[in-house]
């Protein structure tokens, strides 16, 4: 026997509807005829709440727009403001998870530990990396085609379509990759976000903006400049290889350069600081943040061994090894013993757990530590 809506719409409120359900809801809500009953079923049910009823379902539209995001998004805090419009979706927490999709003046819970792509207008994807799949949008058109852990932009619209910006997230512990429109290949280290257009139009600038690290293979042509903005410095390319590495909490940036050739820019606005300088293969410009860009040769299978999942450590203090672990084993780590802060470390590690690395340490390095989940202390 088919279910009445009344006791679907209530199952929803009350966190126990199933996801046929669910889907038969959503499909019942799309038709202007029924978004009336809706409302005021909600508002009788909720009768004793304060809340917006427009806000409301405008929030259940947003919040279906992917089944996926429906179910990724924890609560990290029951705010009073959240709760006065969140309520009517409640029943979206079936596995004990929660979708938001905040309007510009709101905070953007994102769930931990997922690679999501933030689309300009549209919301939130959370993308699941053993997938084969389109990515559509609200009205079934398709913004990527996702291959397990990359996502492929070429072929997709036309160069005179609108231009809607997206934001590529990889959390610590994983790695992505993403085919641009045009063929340029950009891998993603963890902890690293990528802003860029669904789409370049013909003859102009070609710009996406990077926050932590990012190796890119850029797709040649001589009238359309590639351009990375990576904090205070800005690369220009118009086809070749590079890595830059631009964490905010490393206060410095570096771009090493593979092959072809690149120009960075310093966007400091310091008067006396060269603006631009050219890099040659196996040349690194680095800039410390507030200081002047400086260029170095430089063996680059070190600095980008982490595409092969290989950790790389050459004479570096144990503060910048611990950022390294952190991004790629997802841990915290705490150290209460400061004397290690300024011990020198170097090794190659592929294979190894985070402890393995840790009891190699251990040979040279007099320490203890102690492994909670994902949480590592360090003491004397």
């Amino acid at each position: 026997m088919k279910k009445s809506i009344k006791i679907i719409i209530r199952q929803y409120l009350q966190n126990t509807i199933s996801e046929e359900d669910l889907d038969h809801l959503k499909d019942w809500i799309s038709k202007e005829n029924n978004q009336k009953y809706f409302r005021e079923f909600i508002h009788s049910y909720y009768k004793n709440k304060v809340y917006d009823i427009k806000k409301a379902f405008k929030l259940f539209e947003d919040a279906t727009f992917d089944k996926e995001v429906a179910i990724a998004m924890k609560y990290k805090s029951l705010r009073a403001t959240i709760l006065k419009y969140a309520a009517v979706f409640i029943g979206l927490i079936a596995l004990g998870y929660s979708v938001f999709y905040f309007n510009q003046n709101t905070a953007l819970e994102l769930p931990e530990n997922q690679v999501t792509l933030e689309v300009e207008g549209s919301g939130v994807k959370v993308l699941d990396t053993s997938v084969i799949k389109n990515l559509t949008g609200k009205h079934g058109e398709v913004l990527a085609k996702q291959n397990k852990n990359t996502l492929d932009y070429q072929g997709l619209g036309t160069e005179d379509g609108e231009i809607v910006f997206n934001v590529l997230r990889v959390p610590y512990g994983k790695t992505f990759q993403v085919l641009l429109p045009d063929q340029t290949h950009v891998f993603l280290n963890a902890g690293s976000s990528l802003r860029y257009p669904n789409k370049f139009q013909k003859g102009g600038k070609r710009e996406v903006f990077l926050q932590g690290e990012g190796y890119f293979k850029v797709s040649k042509n001589k009238n359309s400049p590639f351009i990375v903005r990576a904090n205070e410095m800005t690369i220009e390319v118009y086809g070749t290889e590079f890595n830059i590495s631009s964490y905010t909490d490393d206060l410095f940036t570096e771009v090493v350069l593979i092959e072809g050739s690149v120009g960075v820019k310093d966007n400091s606005g310091q008067p006396n600081f060269k603006p631009n300088v050219m890099l040659r293969p196996h040349e690194m410009a680095s800039k410390t943040n507030g200081a002047e860009i400086s260029i170095e040769q430089v063996n680059i299978s070190e600095h980008i061994s982490w595409i092969d999942g290989t950790l790389f450590f050459k004479n570096e203090s144990f503060g910048s090894v611990v950022k390294k672990l952190q991004r790629h084993y997802n841990v915290v780590v705490t150290n209460n013993y400061k004397a290690l802060e300024e011990k020198k470390f170097t090794g190659r590690f592929d294979i190894e757990t985070v402890e393995q690395i840790l009891r190699t340490f251990q040979k040279t390095n007099n320490f203890n530590y102690i492994i909670t989940k994902n949480n590592i202390i360090i003491n004397p």
